[in-house]
């Protein structure tokens, strides 16, 4: 008897080595990270920065709302977000969307007053998670917004699609590499998965907006807020060897929000001519310009509408292509009010 428990404690020992030895190498993290992304959040777990969690029936169908440069513009000192997003609360509400997704750049600053006009002017009128992937303002004092909110990128399934949310204020122009692996592994998860159909990214830089007509004019209304990482070699590799393949395979949507400060490239919306790869960009800045995106997700489609908030109307996010701003930076078109 004796004899056997010793061979059984020389197994323990032996598969204990073998395991440390392997995480040790890389090989069983790397097993490991197959079938669990970096930054992975089970859907019961994901909480907004209002504290709400999502519906836990993991639909089939869902919707949701995405909103970009949410303190609106910096020539209007009440602190508070922007005045038509506060009048559309009602209506945002009404539509009950499963959750809202903000592109940073919720404050201008990063600063307890502001957060609080934040959390009672806005976060608290809503009984659905908001989910925010942070800007340079929100996280101007970083220790400060973590302490308050958490994490700045993670991931979780949600019914049929993958969400993915990045902290583009981490590394200057580039991901750091947590999360390039994080997207990398979140994307092949959702590559192998029959269950997922469709992946979104969330993020606050226009880091793979790219259109060489806007860069040469520069026209201030056909310009993101910043021209900041435009070119980027670094998201422009990860756009060839990681987005596009990923999306001959299925649908992938790219969300920026660092546009619309002053009713500039909002919406912008670009659809890949080989490849279900989609790049849209929205963001409020105080003007007849402000609108926020509604997506609608089913497992045989999304369909997405710009809704300007002046008078709660959509528009088909269509006509604000490549072509229509192109118009508006070479004096050839206007706005559409």
């Amino acid at each position: 008897m004796k004899r056997k428990w010793a061979w059984v404690g020389l197994f323990a020992v032996c598969l204990a080595a073998l395991a440390f030895g392997g995480w040790r190498s890389g090989a069983l993290s790397r097993i490991y990270r197959t079938f669990v992304p970096v930054g992975e959040i089970g859907t019961a777990q994901a909480r907004g920065i209002n504290n709400i969690g999502l519906p836990q029936n993991n639909p089939d169908e869902f919707s949701f709302f995405v909103a970009g440069h949410l303190y609106g513009s910096q020539q209007v000192i009440d602190r508070q977000p922007d005045a038509a997003l506060l009048a559309a609360l009602p209506a945002i509400s009404q539509a009950s969307p499963d959750f809202l997704v903000s592109l940073g750049d919720m404050v201008e600053q990063s600063s307890a007053e502001e957060f609080g006009l934040l959390e009672s002017t806005f976060l608290s009128q809503l009984s659905f998670p908001v989910f925010n992937t942070v800007g340079n303002h929100d996280v101007a004092d970083r220790a400060f917004y973590q302490a308050r909110y958490g994490k700045t990128a993670f991931t979780f399934q949600y019914g049929p699609a993958r969400m993915i949310f990045l902290d583009t204020e981490r590394a200057g122009c580039k991901l750091d590499e947590i999360q390039d692996q994080m997207l990398r592994t979140a994307i092949a998860q959702a590559m192998r998965q029959r269950d997922v159909r469709y992946v979104f990214v969330f993020m606050h830089r226009t880091v793979f907006f790219q259109n060489d007509i806007l860069a040469v004019e520069k026209n201030r209304m056909a310009s993101p807020n910043e021209w900041k990482c435009y070119g980027s070699r670094y998201f422009r590799q990860l756009l060839d060897e990681l987005l596009l393949p990923s999306a001959a395979q299925k649908p992938v949507y790219l969300f920026a929000g660092d546009v619309g400060a002053w009713g500039n490239l909002t919406p912008y919306y670009e659809k890949h001519p080989e490849v279900p790869l989609t790049l849209l960009m929205t963001g409020l800045g105080d003007t007849e310009q402000d609108n926020i995106l509604h997506v609608r997700v089913d497992p045989s489609r999304v369909t997405i509408e710009s809704i300007f908030l002046n008078d709660v109307t959509a528009q088909p996010l269509e006509q604000f292509g490549p072509a229509y701003w192109e118009a508006i930076a070479t004096g050839n078109g206007q706005p559409v009010p």
